[in-house]
């Protein structure tokens, strides 16, 4: 109930983003069996799908460091249209190409077509929604991402196996929803009285102190919560099936773990902390998601992954929101998207780091384990952020 009531006392602009994020991650069929389309359908080596997958991140490493001028030059609405819409395109013609070097184009632009979606969505929630209101918001666009790409990737393992193709083309049907979507809802939407103007910064200054500074401390506070985030999806599954003598069901356990968490708990848990200062929340985020990394190191366990999955999950549902939330209070009107493309680069830079980082640990036994590794670090960032946040320069103390 309180995840439906935060869902309602949302301002009409946001109440569609909502709609418009499930629909589009609801689409996320065909991604996550890319590789092994490649390798299937058009018979590549193992090196050259990777090196396509590989073309669709630099892509949407690409698109998140430009991403903050685009949307200056044309409006974060206006490129969400298009994102949703070429995304679309491209997702019709793949199945249809199959000249390699062509395919890595059009993996690239892929990538940098669906990634823009994310930074110009978090632009219009800053742009239609309070201070006091945006943590919240964040954490409801989290949470149609979460139940899309819980929905997306399950239809997808049904259909791929059936007929490899459609994957491609009920993704692009479901973007090309959304877009229709975008277009009905974006006719009329009043604002409620008292809510910020859109292109009208979402009440930031146009110009924040100490901005430089503070945006480089939490970006590099993010990079290690990047990695440690992209190990489940990235190097969860390996590490079952491969280094532990548990059974292959408790891949799917923790996952169900994890996603049943975060859409039912997200949303109530940030209203709560609502009025608690950044670095309050942040630091009981990364001590969350710390200890629960470092117990998924003891993988011989299975009730006590299932504790740690239930950690690092709390962990992820205030450290988000969080940092999103600190680098729109942080940033000027000017800047904000700029700054959230940054932010949504180091989400993809974690996602390419970490399965080769991970890999290279567990291959050499003298070597820590990479849940040890990055729980640690996690746990080292909750005390920097603690002793940081008493610097004007660093942090700032209002948010």
């Amino acid at each position: 109930m309180g995840t439906y009531r935060a869902l309602r006392s949302l301002n009409t602009r946001l109440q569609s983003l909502f709609i418009i994020t499930l629909v589009f991650r609801m689409g996320t069929l065909a991604f996550p069996f890319y590789a092994a389309y490649l390798m299937h359908q058009h018979a590549v080596s193992a090196g050259t799908a990777g090196l396509l997958v590989g073309g669709y991140g630099a892509g949407a490493l690409c698109t998140d460091l430009i991403i903050g001028a685009l949307i200056k030059r044309c409006s974060a609405s206006r490129v969400i249209l298009a994102s949703l819409l070429l995304n679309a395109l491209l997702l019709l013609i793949i199945p249809s190409v199959e000249n390699t070097f062509a395919l890595l184009l059009l993996s690239f632009f892929w990538g940098a077509c669906y990634e823009a979606f994310t930074p110009a969505t978090l632009s219009e929630i800053v742009a239609h929604s309070t201070v006091e209101t945006r943590k919240v918001a964040f954490s409801c666009n989290r949470l149609a991402i979460n139940i899309g790409m819980a929905i997306g990737p399950l239809l997808g393992s049904l259909v791929f196996l059936k007929y490899a193709d459609a994957v491609f083309y009920i993704n692009a049907a479901l973007s090309l929803a959304a877009f229709v979507a975008c277009l009905l809802l974006g006719r009329t939407q009043p604002l409620v009285v008292g809510a910020p103007v859109a292109g009208k910064g979402g009440g930031l200054p146009p110009t924040a102190p100490h901005e430089r500074s503070r945006l480089l401390v939490i970006l590099l506070a993010a990079l290690p919560v990047h990695v440690a985030y992209a190990l489940p999806p990235t190097f969860l599954s390996a590490y079952i099936i491969n280094y532990t003598q548990l059974p292959t069901y408790y891949v799917g356990v923790l996952f169900f773990i994890n996603a049943l968490l975060v859409i039912v708990f997200e949303v109530p848990i940030n209203l709560r902390m609502a009025h608690l200062s950044s670095s309050r929340a942040l630091v009981a985020g990364f001590l969350l998601a710390g200890v629960g990394f470092f117990l998924m190191g003891f993988g011989e366990i299975g009730a006590l992954l299932m504790l740690a999955t239930v950690l690092w999950s709390l962990g992820e549902m205030i450290v988000f929101p969080g940092i999103t939330h600190y680098i729109s209070s942080i940033s000027s009107r000017d800047t904000v998207d700029r700054n959230l493309g940054y932010y949504a680069a180091g989400v993809n830079i974690g996602v390419m780091l970490a399965p080769s980082l991970a890999f290279m640990l567990v291959s050499q036994p003298s070597l820590p384990s990479p849940w040890w590794l990055v729980g640690f670090v996690l746990l080292l960032f909750a005390i920097a952020v603690g002793v940081m946040k008493g610097s004007v320069v660093l942090w700032n103390r209002e948010a």
